[in-house]
């Protein structure tokens, strides 16, 4: 990927600034769930989404049940690293593993130094502690992902061995907007069988492999035939597919899955020369339908492409983030 994210590189190894205290440990989730939560909050919250708040409540509800951290500390992947200070956390990383393809990747995330131990060193030690932490669990890739404006962040996963591999958007549905007329235009329907393989094409090119590990669906799933249908109704309990045409050709299609939470995502698979006005049409259609559903819809999609549509549609631009890969 060509990226303009080259913002220079200095010399690795740099030791913590003299002036700083404190050591790394790693987490006690008993001990250190409440604090952490804390801590991500502080760091993040001026673009953190309803998802990210609910996950940050939960670490406060987890924190105050001894029991079930008791259970999660020795039956969940609860890994990582903090550094602490005078008995006070001032620093976080996270370790998520995840498996594809008989692959072991893991993403370093919630990378957090509190704004008063910043540049001094700690971001630094606590993402060197990750990554070794991974590679003596046999990673065959490691990933971190960082606001695209946060450049600071990026030289240092640059410096660490990271590269830019993807730029992606977030789109969230605005919860107060009402569907329009566009919605009973007859070129949006049900998803028909013979486009899929141009929308199979175009989901593939618009949600890249490499990231397939990172809460993304099997697109083979999708496939109309009675097996695939059989799975859906079986397996996924429910998924709704649409698509948008004209003069007969595949402009853009949409799947949507229910999940157990109410933050759902919308999968779009859309042709080069889809117009505005039929893209923001499908999109307000598959709003318009799922509203029963009491879902928050989002989108995610590589950065700077639609942005006219999904604007149109009544998605506001949640966040771009950068996803760096530092492959072994």
């Amino acid at each position: 990927m060509q990226t303009r994210y080259n913002v220079g590189m200095s010399t690795l190894g740099t030791s913590l600034n003299q002036a700083t205290t404190g050591k790394i440990r790693p987490l006690n989730a008993i001990r250190d769930l409440l604090k952490v939560a804390d801590l991500v909050e502080l760091c993040f919250h001026h673009n953190m989404d309803r998802e990210g708040q609910r996950y940050v409540q939960q670490m406060r509800t987890a924190s105050k049940d001894r029991h079930f951290l008791s259970w999660a500390s020795n039956s969940l992947p609860l890994r990582g690293y903090v550094w602490e200070d005078q008995k006070e956390i001032v620093g976080n990383i996270s370790i998520i593993p995840f498996r594809k393809a008989k692959k072991n990747i893991f993403l370093l995330a919630n990378i957090a130094v509190h704004p008063d131990y910043r540049r001094k060193g700690i971001a630094r030690l606590l993402t060197q502690k990750g990554m070794d932490h991974v590679r003596k669990r046999g990673s065959e890739a490691m990933w971190v992902q960082v606001e695209e404006d946060n450049l600071g962040a990026i030289k240092l996963y640059e410096e660490l061995g990271f590269q830019a591999r993807a730029l992606r958007t977030t789109w969230d549905a605005a919860s107060q907007l009402q569907p329009k007329e566009a919605l009973v235009k007859s070129n949006i329907t049900t998803r028909v069988a013979h486009f899929w393989p141009q929308q199979y094409q175009l989901l593939k090119k618009a949600y890249a492999e490499e990231l397939s590990w990172y809460r993304m669906p099997d697109w083979e799933n999708f496939r109309p035939g009675i097996k695939y249908w059989l799975y859906r109704i079986f397996v996924e309990n429910d998924v709704r597919q649409w698509a948008a045409q004209k003069d007969g050709s595949f402009q853009a299609g949409l799947i949507w899955i229910q999940t157990r939470t109410r933050r759902a995502p919308l999968w779009l698979a859309a042709a080069p020369d889809v117009d505005t006005e039929t893209l923001a049409a499908l999109l307000l259609h598959a709003r318009f339908h799922l509203a029963s559903q009491n879902r928050e819809l989002y989108i995610d999609y590589p950065a700077g492409e639609l942005n006219a549509a999904f604007e149109e549609a009544g998605f506001i631009l949640r966040r771009t983030l950068l996803w760096m890969c530092a492959d072994e």
